[in-house]
């Protein structure tokens, strides 16, 4: 896409950049009390180690709170499918009563919906949306680019060097994209 050359070209410009920041602030500050609640979580886990719920793995979070978010959302879906005043459910309503997360998986969908919308190219706009979210252009092939999630080689995809099927393509990656990587 050229300069806007109109005013309302360059108001819908704008209008698109504000939403574009306005959605990465959301991201950011989502991440920021993440690390503010983990920090506090981690002074108070040292006091009552011997406590905990479950032990963690080997695998470290791409974001701050990542491994968290994902668990909770697991939670919210397992509690979904149980029947009311059963044990399990009572135990998952106060985990998940006592876990509030920010939602950083579902922003960051609803961001990667929003920037792959209408992909037709990838110009630098689209190039730094797909950064902020995490999504690494690692290679350029004939026809497609190879994106890798957070630079780790086990979650990668492929996106097409132009967009085609009207948007349908970019609605497509989005999917692909959201169950993969979020």
């Amino acid at each position: 896409m050229g300069k806007p050359q109109t005013i309302e070209e360059m108001m819908a410009y704008y209008d698109r950049e504000i939403d574009d920041l306005q959605a990465k602030n959301e991201i950011l500050q989502a991440e920021k009390e993440a690390l503010e609640r983990r920090l506090q979580e981690h002074s108070i886990a040292g006091k009552a180690m011997g406590n905990e719920l479950l032990r963690p793995g080997e695998e470290c979070d791409l974001y701050p709170g990542e491994i968290r978010e994902i668990l909770v959302d697991i939670l919210k879906e397992a509690r979904k499918g149980m029947p009311q005043g059963t044990r399990r459910a009572d135990i998952l309503e106060d985990l998940l009563s006592h876990n509030v997360v920010e939602g950083i998986p579902d922003k960051k969908a609803k961001a990667l919906k929003t920037a792959l919308k209408g992909y037709k190219d990838l110009d630098a706009s689209l190039r730094r949306k797909l950064e902020d979210l995490g999504i690494d252009l690692a290679e350029q092939g004939r026809k497609h680019y190879k994106l890798k999630y957070y630079g780790d080689d086990r979650y990668s995809a492929s996106m097409a060097c132009t967009g085609g099927d009207a948007g349908r393509g970019g609605r497509n990656l989005a999917a692909e994209l959201i169950q993969k990587f979020l």
